[in-house]
């Protein structure tokens, strides 16, 4: 049924892109779930595009997490979108203007790898602790069309980052879920950054994570933008300008090609070779035992 389905890299963050726009496709959360499920296509995000439904937006998009829950931001998620447009020629200029359900993207193209993406932040923080076995953990809060928390502490000693992530996910103070991030500084306009993003677990990047961390160093830690916000596979550059309220993300963003493979056995298959330009030709970073492996894979196919 997905003939159309493309897989792109933010910084290791995996992002599937569906067009509704060339093709008559129909997707809801049922479908998102069963790629990931039955069909066993990992990614974090799934971003359909589709045509715009006002006359100054190039084009909308509907963001969806990889347990089919809807999500209204996705800055690596915006940053491979601008890619795929690119490669696929789907508009003729460098800037558009995508709208979401939560915000209006301004995406711009600097060259084949690099993209960013901009979008308007009305300033607003709430401060907060959280009780996780028997530990404060202080955190900032504020929304980017999607929750953030974030700390600029170290977790105490024994604490599992990915157990306390899930657990925030039940607290009463945070019904619709949380990004939750942990920061640490490196200098006056570099940060380390580790995200767990609500509906996907931990990711290897997050955007939308990035310029919250950013922004809330920005204001709270004194920082200078534009801050330099690291992950494990890369970074992100995010400037705030507070007096425009706008947040601007740049980064790099890869293709991953899905190239038909011809097995007599099964000719449906799909496979999915590793994404061009991933550090020392390692293939994927999540690991043997990942759909992408550690160089090429078989997949069962989208037909």
């Amino acid at each position: 049924m997905l003939t159309n389905l493309h897989i792109y890299s933010g910084l290791g963050n995996v992002i599937a892109i569906i067009d509704a726009v060339r093709s008559d496709l129909s997707i809801d959360s049922t479908h998102v779930t069963n790629i990931c499920s039955v069909q066993g296509i990992n990614f974090d995000q799934l971003l359909v595009v589709l045509p715009p439904q006002k006359a100054d937006i190039d084009l909308d998009v509907k963001i969806y997490n990889k347990d089919g829950s809807l999500a209204l931001n996705c800055i690596n998620g915006a940053r491979c979108l601008a890619k795929f447009i690119k490669d696929n020629d789907l508009l003729v200029k460098e800037c558009f203007d995508v709208q979401t359900d939560g915000s209006i993207w301004n995406l711009e193209i600097i060259d084949d790898t690099t993209f960013t993406a901009s979008f308007t932040f009305v300033e607003k923080v709430t401060k907060l602790s959280y009780e996780y076995d028997e530990n404060d953990i202080n955190l900032s809060c504020l929304d980017l069309g999607n929750p953030h928390g974030v700390t600029f502490e170290s977790l105490p000693q024994g604490s599992n980052f990915v157990e306390l992530g899930k657990d925030l996910q039940n607290s009463d103070n945070f019904p619709e879920g949380i990004n939750f991030g942990v920061a640490q500084i490196i200098s006056e306009d570099e940060i380390n950054l580790r995200v767990y993003e609500r509906g996907a677990g931990e990711t290897l990047a997050c955007g939308s994570g990035a310029c919250a961390a950013a922004v809330l160093g920005i204001i709270e830690k004194n920082l200078e933008s534009p801050v330099k916000v690291n992950f494990k596979l890369g970074s992100l550059l995010v400037d705030y300008q507070t007096e425009k309220e706008q947040i601007r993300a740049e980064g790099k963003a890869e293709e991953i090609r899905l190239v038909q493979s011809q097995l007599a056995k099964s000719p449906n298959y799909v496979e999915l070779v590793k994404w061009k330009g991933y550090a020392e030709g390692k293939g994927s970073p999540y690991g043997e035992n990942n759909v992408f492996g550690s160089g090429t894979s078989v997949i069962k196919g989208l037909k």
